[in-house]
């Protein structure tokens, strides 16, 4: 699951809309912690409503092969509480900044790792910076592609001598520090979305190739200049013809029950 700012809104979007995660327990895990932090149920009644939500979304669900995994996930749930941040702010002086990098590569990725770091600033006060996300998850949300694994390297350690990051001096530790944030001034781009942090530095710096899910709101490139029939990303639109592919094969099927 990606990171998702406000959990709690998500959690509400995931049940409306019968979301189940490519790894089922992530979406369980999010809304075993919506029912215990938010509304508050018992252990009896966050174990109906997550299996009576997985019987509804998740074809082929079994509950008696699920229970202990719900057992070990409703132990959690009150663990680790719902982040409710509806944004992050970059500030001008950040994007002038990324704006002096050479090339499109270096700015989607100094881009994609100050929304991490200040997200990171936002939730852990002695943060300062730190980008605790893997590296390869680092170039998918940016949507920067390699040739080759070590090109990834190459990257970073150019951003590093050009002084936007600081490696770790340890050598057992990846993570990565974005020197040039600012907390303090006021925003002017507010980011409330992290599946694609990349195309969302295309969008904002007026690259017109893009429109948000109908659906999701996720950003999702146009197949061309003016093409106006596009209104889902890949995902949503998969979604529906599965929902629609269902409800007519409900249809045949109590047809010829009739």
């Amino acid at each position: 699951m990606s990171i998702i700012l406000n959990e709690c809104k998500y959690a509400k979007y995931v049940i409306e809309q019968g979301e189940v995660d490519k790894k089922p327990s992530s979406t369980l895990f999010l809304l075993a912690r919506y029912y215990k932090q938010k509304e508050n149920l018992n252990k009896e009644q966050i174990f109906d409503r997550l299996n009576t939500f997985m019987q509804k979304n998740y074809s082929g669900y079994n509950a008696a092969l699920w229970e202990d995994i719900i057992e070990d996930i409703y132990k959690k749930s009150d663990r680790y509480p719902l982040k409710e941040i509806n944004h992050i702010g970059i500030t001008q002086s950040e994007l002038d900044k990324i704006e002096t990098l050479p090339n499109i590569r270096y700015k989607k990725l100094a881009f994609t790792m100050l929304c991490y770091a200040k997200l990171y600033n936002t939730v852990f006060e002695n943060n300062n910076g730190w980008v605790n996300t893997k590296i390869k998850d680092i170039y998918k949300t940016a949507s920067v592609t390699v040739k080759h694994r070590e090109d990834k390297f190459l990257y970073l350690n150019d951003l590093a001598h050009m002084e936007y990051i600081s490696l770790s001096n340890k050598n057992d530790n990846l993570n990565l520090r974005i020197t040039f944030a600012d907390m303090t001034s006021s925003t002017v781009l507010e980011i409330s979305d992290f599946r694609e942090l990349g195309l969302e530095y295309l969008y904002y710096i007026g690259d017109g190739n893009f429109i948000r899910c109908s659906r999701c709101n996720r950003l999702v490139r146009k197949k061309s200049k003016n093409d106006y029939s596009t209104k889902y990303c890949r995902d949503c639109a998969y979604k529906i013809n599965l929902k629609k592919t269902r409800e007519s094969m409900k249809i045949k099927y109590n047809s010829l029950k009739a």
